[in-house]
């Protein structure tokens, strides 16, 4: 896809940083880049006036969906060969729209009153896709992936830092945010203990919300490690970020940190891996001695599971959402119309989307996840040729940015059995806009595959 330029080659999966031939070309990728960085705001830091919802990531992503219609309608956006995640992008999209029309007309059988819940849930999630749809179809070379990479991970981790702050001193870095303009709209009200100790979000708008994203950028962190310029800082960052997890307690985090673990053995090789579990390990000794009490909730968290009250109420959600499925059998009781309570809490958004928009609507989030899921693993899997040193480590990097797309997709795929993340801002976006990152890392790739077929057998490649 081009957005103003004149057609690129696409003989390399992810080509270089290039401009085009003379033509200005908008920067997708650093507006992208400063959408994953305001994202990273807690979500309730509101636009002053803008009737409760509107944050300026919010403003942002509805600016992409517009950059990316206006693209299309204007013919900037000219196809170099099919995009498999645009393609899932717009039928989930049509899904959406059409779960939406029903529960307007009919209101899918939960009153009238929850009408506009609906219309409140697609005017968060529409520009959502639009921002994956631009990400996919506008950005183009390395430098651009590793933009927007960087701000997701940068921003993953302050929000991280805030919650080892608020953990250890008792200090809530939000306040600090608040400028002219912006306002901070009252959260939730709940109860956040677990043990004794108060669990702590950061940025999110939930413990869950903060461990899963911090799990989801590990990987991230741990690709730009090693292909970026300072890799002492993405290592800071992925330090902060798994013990940001650690003060969260929660077991969505501790599942996509062990994700992240098990995808790395494959990946940098047995050896290496031991010597990274030791590492782990004394990190986790040190944090063990500096604070005894939370090693001992978070091994109750894990090792208590069987008699926990949330578990058991994740397992009766089944039989609530069967017989709901009953009277609503193909298009559920309506997208963005289930509301907990009056109906129960399901902490799990493949529960969730059964319920609201039915086994086609379920049907259409599975094809959306596993499409770039694939995909990213097709990049991280193809072959490193034998040619000049230049060529093969941008191959190697092309790989490493495959894999670490992968893991993070993967982990996030764990992550919407554990809660209902679509309902999060944050996760949101940050799902959407990695499913858009895969569509601009694949696509020129599997053009190039389609026109050498033999090339994914090559000897040296892993996978």
């Amino acid at each position: 896809m081009t957005w103003g330029l004149a057609e690129r080659p696409v003989s390399h999966p992810l080509p270089r940083g290039e401009t085009g031939t003379g033509r200005w070309r908008a920067p997708v990728g650093a507006v992208l880049a400063v959408f994953a960085l305001l994202l990273a705001l807690p979500q309730n830091l509101v636009v002053v006036g803008g009737a409760g919802g509107v944050t300026p990531a919010r403003l942002l992503a509805l600016a992409c969906l517009l950059w990316w219609l206006v693209a299309v309608v204007g013919g900037l956006r000219r196809s170099t060969g099919a995009n498999p995640v645009t393609r899932a992008l717009l039928g989930f999209l049509v899904l959406v729209l059409t779960a939406h029309a029903l529960a307007t007309l009919d209101g899918g059988g939960v009153g009238a009153d929850r009408i506009e819940e609906t219309d409140r849930a697609l005017l968060a999630l529409v520009p959502a896709i639009g921002v994956a749809l631009l990400a996919s179809d506008g950005v183009r070379g390395r430098r651009e992936v590793r933009w927007v990479l960087g701000a997701l991970v940068l921003g993953t981790t302050a929000s991280a830092g805030a919650a080892v702050v608020l953990f250890t001193v008792g200090v809530d870095p939000r306040p600090l945010l608040e400028v002219p303009g912006l306002e901070l709209a009252p959260l939730w009200d709940a109860d956040l203990a677990r043990g004794g100790l108060v669990r702590a979000m950061g940025f999110a708008h939930h413990p869950i919300e903060l461990a899963a994203l911090a799990a989801m950028a590990l990987p991230l962190a741990i690709h730009l490690a090693g292909h970026g310029r300072r890799p002492w800082l993405w290592w800071g960052c992925a330090a902060l970020l798994a013990l940001g997890v650690l003060t969260t307690i929660s077991r969505t985090g501790l599942l996509g940190v062990a994700v992240v673990l098990v995808a790395l053995l494959p990946r940098i090789g047995l050896r290496r891996w031991v010597s990274l579990g030791f590492g782990l390990v004394g990190a986790l000794v040190v944090v063990v001695t500096a604070w005894p009490r939370l090693a001992e909730v978070l091994a109750a968290t894990v090792l208590g599971s069987r008699t926990d009250n949330s578990v058991r109420g994740r397992l009766e959600d089944y039989t609530y959402v069967a017989g709901r499925l009953a009277e609503h059998p193909w298009w559920g009781q309506g997208f963005g119309t289930y509301l907990a309570p009056p109906q129960p809490y399901l902490d799990n958004q493949y529960l969730l989307t059964l319920v609201e928009s039915g086994p086609l609507g379920l049907l259409g989030l599975l094809v959306l996840l596993a499409t770039p899921l694939l995909l990213a693993r097709r990049v991280a899997g193809g072959a490193v040729g034998s040619g000049d040193g230049d060529a093969t480590g941008e191959a190697t990097r092309d790989r490493d940015t495959g894999w670490a797309l992968a893991v993070a997709l993967l982990v996030g795929v764990c992550c919407l059995g554990t809660f209902d993340a679509l309902a999060f801002p944050q996760f949101q976006g940050y799902l959407f806009l990695l499913i858009g990152l895969v569509g601009a890392v694949s696509s020129p790739a599997v053009s190039a595959r389609a026109r050498s077929p033999r090339s994914t057998d090559h000897p040296t490649r892993k996978g």
